[in-house]
């Protein structure tokens, strides 16, 4: 059975996300991670951009960057995990290239 991606719509997740996984502290993005075996070979992804951020316009360039930066490197990693990306303010200054090395450190750091 072929791995899939998921977007965590639901609060109760994240919730449980926060309760259960690990958190893992970075300069730009900050991540939690939970191992779920009843996830059937998926990975559910989550991002959030607090109002810290800036304005709607702040917040939503940084949700995209977080999903590109999940396209290139989370499909690439193990099934059955849920992730959560909580965006940093300095998020919006650092470059593309740099974050990619960030997020795979602490991928490889769990």
């Amino acid at each position: 059975m072929a791995q899939t991606i998921f977007t965590i719509k639901k609060r109760s997740i994240f919730e449980k996300i926060r309760e259960n996984g690990r958190f893992l502290k970075g300069d730009n993005i900050n991540l939690q991670i939970l191992n779920d075996q009843y996830l059937n070979n998926s990975i559910g992804i989550g991002y959030t951009a607090t109002k810290r951020i800036g304005n709607a316009v702040k917040r939503n360039k940084a949700k995209r960057i977080m999903r590109e930066l999940a396209k290139k490197i989370i499909r690439k990693d193990k099934t059955n995990i849920y992730y959560v990306l909580i965006a940093k303010p300095s998020l919006l200054d650092t470059s593309f290239e740099e974050l990619i090395k960030e997020l795979r450190s602490k991928i490889n750091e769990k």
